[in-house]
C-alpha cells in the first residue's frame, strides 16, 4: 500500500503575527501570501464593485428630487449634469469593469467619486447655504465610497485625500463663504476623509488576518488528513514484519471476492504456518523468533511476482496469500516456489535437537466464487490443507477443493 500526502506550504507565523505586534499599522505579507490574497479576493471585489455602483448610480440620481424642490431655476442643469454627464460616465465604467486590469480596476474605483463630488459641488455653489448643503453631499458621497464600495486602502489612500484636498481648495476659493465657514467645512471634510481610512485600513487588516487564518486552518485540514491516512496505513501493516497484517488481508480478500463474482474468476489462499516455530522460540529466544518471522515474512513477500498477489501476516507464526485468478494448479505451483525459497533462503532456525533451516507448511485452496456461496469456506479449506500438511512431516505443499455451501455469510469476520 503506497500513499502520497500533498504538501502545501503552511502559512508562516510571522506572516500572521505581522497584522499583530509588533507592526500593528502595516498591511503587507510576504510576497508569496500577498499574491495569494490579492488574487483570492479579486473575483468578490470585482462583483460588489459593480453592485455598488448601480446603487450608486441610483442614489446619486434620486437626489433629482432634492435639486427640484431647492435648485428649480436650474433643474434642466441638474438633469444634464447628472444624467448626462456623470450617470453614462458611471455606466461606462461599469460594463469596462470587467475588462481592465485589477489595479486600474481599483485605481478607477476609488476615484470614481470625484467626478460625482465635481457635479454636486458645480450645482449647489452660489450662497453659503447652497455651499454647505453640498458639502453635506460630498461628505456622503465620500463616506459611501470608503465604506459601501470597499476599496483597498492603498487606493482610497490616494483618492480620499485628493478630494479632501480639491474640496479644501474649492470651499478656500469660494467667495460666498468667510473664514471661520471655510475653516468650519474643511474641518469636516478632512475628518470625514480620516474617519473613511481609518474604516477602509481596519476592514483590511481585518481581511488580511482572516485571509492567513483560513490558510492555517486549511493546512491543518491538510495535515489532519495526512495523518488520518498514515495511521490507516500503520492499522494495515504488521508492526514486526512490515507486510500487511490480517486487518489489511481481509479487506482486501472481501474486495478480491467480490470481483471474482463480477469477473466470474477463480480465487485461491495459501495458509502458512512456519514449522517448529515454538521449539525456535525455546531454543533461541523471542528476540531470534521475531528475527526469524521477519526473514520469513520479506523471502514470501519477494517470492510472489504478480502484483495482484499479497502476503500477509494472519497471527503468531502464521502467513496467508492471497492469489486472484489463480486455479488450484496455479496456486500449487505458486506454494511450490514459496516452500522452496524459504527453504533455501538460509534463515537460521531451531528443531528439538540441533540448529537448521527455517520451514513452512503452506495448505492450498481455490475455488470460483458464486453469489450463493461462503467466502470464508476458501479460508476453512486452507486451514485445513494446512492441517493436513504439517500432519504429513512438514516443509511441504497441500491442497484442497472447497466444496461449494449454502450462503449465510458474504464475509468472514474482521
Amino acid at each position: 500500500m503506497r500513499f502520497r500526502f500533498p504538501s502545501p506550504l503552511p502559512p508562516r507565523e510571522d506572516a500572521l503575527s505581522g497584522l499583530q505586534t509588533p507592526h500593528p499599522f502595516s498591511l503587507r505579507l510576504s510576497p508569496d501570501f500577498e499574491e495569494a490574497f490579492e488574487q483570492s479576493r479579486r473575483p468578490w471585489r470585482l462583483a460588489h464593485y459593480r453592485a455598488s455602483m448601480v446603487l450608486a448610480i441610483f442614489l446619486y440620481n434620486a437626489f433629482l428630487l432634492t435639486d427640484y424642490a431647492c435648485l428649480r431655476p436650474t433643474f434642466l442643469l441638474c438633469v444634464t449634469v447628472r444624467l448626462g454627464i456623470i450617470t453614462p460616465l458611471a455606466v461606462l465604467f461599469f460594463f469596462a469593469a470587467p475588462r481592465l486590469g485589477p489595479r486600474l480596476r481599483d485605481t478607477l474605483f476609488a476615484i470614481s467619486p470625484i467626478p460625482a463630488c465635481i457635479g454636486v459641488l458645480y450645482l449647489w455653489r452660489g450662497s453659503d447655504e447652497w455651499v454647505a448643503a453640498g458639502q453635506t453631499g460630498v461628505i456622503i458621497m465620500m463616506m459611501y465610497a470608503s465604506h459601501a464600495m470597499r476599496p483597498g486602502f492603498k487606493f482610497a489612500g490616494f483618492s480620499v485625500p485628493l478630494l479632501a484636498l480639491g474640496d479644501s481648495v474649492y470651499l478656500a476659493a469660494s467667495p460666498s463663504l468667510d473664514l471661520p465657514r471655510v475653516f468650519l467645512f474643511v474641518s469636516l471634510v478632512w475628518t470625514a476623509a480620516g474617519l473613511s481610512l481609518v474604516v477602509c485600513f481596519g476592514r483590511e487588516q481585518k481581511e488580511r488576518h482572516n485571509f492567513l487564518l483560513r490558510q492555517r486552518i486549511e493546512a491543518q485540514n491538510v495535515q489532519l488528513v495526512a495523518v488520518n491516512e498514515e495511521l490507516a496505513r500503520i492499522s494495515m501493516v504488521d508492526s514486526l514484519t512490515g507486510i500487511p497484517n490480517r486487518r489489511a488481508f481481509n479487506t482486501e480478500f472481501r474486495a478480491a471476492w467480490e470481483r471474482a463474482i463480477r469477473k466470474k474468476q477463480p480465487l485461491a489462499v495459501l495458509m502458512m504456518d512456519l514449522d517448529n516455530f515454538k521449539d525456535l522460540n525455546d531454543h533461541y529466544g523471542h528476540p531470534h523468533g521475531d528475527a526469524v518471522l521477519c526473514m520469513v515474512a520479506h523471502t514470501l513477500r519477494d517470492t510472489l511476482r504478480s502484483s495482484g498477489d499479497m502476503v500477509a501476516r494472519y497471527g503468531g507464526e502464521e502467513f496467508i496469500a492471497l492469489l486472484p485468478s489463480q486455479t488450484l494448479d496455479g496456486a500449487i505451483s505458486i506454494a511450490e516456489r514459496l516452500c522452496t525459497a524459504v527453504r533455501y533462503a538460509s534463515i537460521p532456525a531451531a528443531g528439538t535437537a540441533a540448529p537448521g533451516r527455517a520451514t513452512i507448511s503452506i495448505g492450498v485452496a481455490s475455488i470460483l466464487p458464486a453469489l450463493k456461496m461462503r467466502a470464508n469456506e476458501l479460508l476453512r479449506s486452507a486451514d485445513s490443507a494446512l492441517y493436513e500438511a504439517k500432519s504429513l512431516g512438514r516443509d511441504r505443499v497441500f491442497p484442497t477443493q472447497p466444496r461449494p455451501t449454502p450462503f449465510h455469510s458474504l464475509f468472514p469476520g474482521s
